[in-house]
C-alpha cells in the first residue's frame, strides 16, 4: 500500500511521534521522498515506525522534538551532519544506524535513490530502557553509520511486516521496533531484568483467555506496568521471544488442540483462536509447524470405544 506524505500541521493536539513525523514527511516530500508505509497511530502513542523511498536529494530537516533512529535499507553512500555537528561522507550500507536527538536538525545529501526506515518514540524512552553512559544510544548523542550486528535479523523482519496490512502485522512491526530501541538505549554490562512470576502470569492468563481478540502488546505491557519498550526487553528475558511470537504460538497451539480433541469445523476454530480466517490459520501452521490443520485432524487420536455412535 502506498501512502502520500503526511500532510498534517504538527500540533500540541496530535501525539508527539506524529507531529515529529509530519515534520520529517514534509522535508522529504519536497525532494521527491514519499511515504510508502507506516504503522498506525492509534495503536501506539509510544512508537511510530516509518518506510520512505527516496531520489537522490539534498535535505534538511529541522528540530524536532522528539528523537528518531533511522535505518538505511539499500546500500546509499550519504554526506551530512546532525546536531550542527561537522559533516563528513558516511558509506550508508544496508543496516546503517543514525540516530538524531530530540531537538536536534540534520542536513543529509545523497547521490542516489534509497529507502530507509524511521523509528520515531519519546525522549523519556531512553531513560526507561536503563540509558547509561555504555549505551549506545542517548538522549544528547548522536549516532552517525553504526552497524549493531545482533539487531539485524530484527530490521529485516521489520521490513517484512511494515508493508503488510491488519493488526497482527502493526503489532509485529511495533513490538520489532521496541526491541530495537531497548537493544541500543540498554546499557550493555546491566543485565535486563526478567518478568516477575505474577506479572508473567497475569500476561500468559490474559493471552490464553484473549486468543480470539486483538491483542495489542501496549495490553499487556499495561498488565505489568511497564512502558511497551521496557515490557517488551523484559519479556524476551523472560521467554526468549518476542511477544509477538509468544502470542501466535499460543494460537497455533489452541488451534491444534482443538482440531484434535473437537469436530468444530476449521473456520471456526481459526475464528476462535485469533486468526482472520481458515486460510490465514492454514499458512500459519504451514510455515511454523509444518502441518496444515487439514492432516492434524486427520491424525488425531481415535474416540474410546464406549464414545462412539452406533
Amino acid at each position: 500500500m502506498n501512502l502520500p506524505i503526511l500532510d498534517v500541521e504538527p500540533s500540541g493536539s496530535a501525539p508527539p511521534t506524529l507531529n515529529g513525523a509530519a515534520v520529517y514527511d514534509g522535508a522529504l516530500g519536497r525532494f521527491g521522498g514519499r511515504l510508502v508505509d507506516a504503522t498506525s497511530i492509534a495503536r501506539s502513542q509510544e512508537l511510530y515506525v516509518a518506510l520512505y523511498q527516496s531520489p537522490p536529494y539534498d535535505l534538511s530537516v529541522a528540530p524536532i522534538a522528539i528523537p528518531r533512529l533511522s535505518i538505511n535499507l539499500d546500500n546509499a553512500p550519504v554526506f551530512g551532519s546532525l546536531a550542527s555537528g561537522r559533516s563528513g561522507s558516511y558509506g550508508g550500507r544496508r543496516y546503517s544506524l543514525f540516530f538524531t536527538p530530540s531537538k536536534a536538525d540534520a542536513r543529509w545529501a545523497k547521490q542516489q535513490p534509497s529507502r530507509h526506515l524511521n523509528i520515531y518514540f519519546h525522549d523519556n524512552l531512553l531513560g526507561e530502557l536503563a540509558d547509561g553512559p555504555g549505551a549506545l544510544l542517548g538522549r544528547d548523542r548522536p549516532l552517525l553509520d553504526v552497524h549493531v550486528r545482533r539487531i539485524k535479523p530484527w530490521i529485516d523482519a521489520l521490513e517484512l511486516s511494515i508493508v503488510q496490512s491488519g493488526s497482527f502485522a502493526d503489532d509485529a512491526s511495533l513490538g520489532l521496533a521496541q526491541l530495537i530501541i531497548a537493544e541500543l538505549a540498554r546499557t550493555p554490562t546491566r543485565p535486563v531484568p526478567a518478568l516477575r512470576p505474577m506479572a508473567l502470569t497475569r500476561v500468559r492468563e490474559y493471552v490464553c483467555a484473549n486468543l480470539g481478540e486483538t491483542i495489542r502488546v501496549s495490553d499487556l505491557a499495561a498488565l505489568t506496568g511497564m512502558s511497551m519498550g521496557r515490557f517488551a526487553l523484559c519479556f524476551r528475558a523472560s521467554m526468549g521471544c518476542t511477544p509477538h511470537r509468544f502470542i501466535l504460538r499460543q494460537r497455533i497451539e489452541a488451534a491444534m488442540r482443538m482440531l484434535r480433541d473437537s469436530a468444530v469445523p476449521m473456520a471456526e476454530v481459526a475464528i476462535a483462536c485469533g486468526f482472520s480466517s481458515q486460510q490465514h490459520m492454514t499458512t500459519t501452521m504451514r510455515q511454523h509447524m509444518g502441518i496444515t490443520p487439514l492432516k492434524v485432524r486427520v491424525q488425531r487420536p481415535e474416540a474410546p470405544q464406549s464414545h462412539r455412535l452406533p
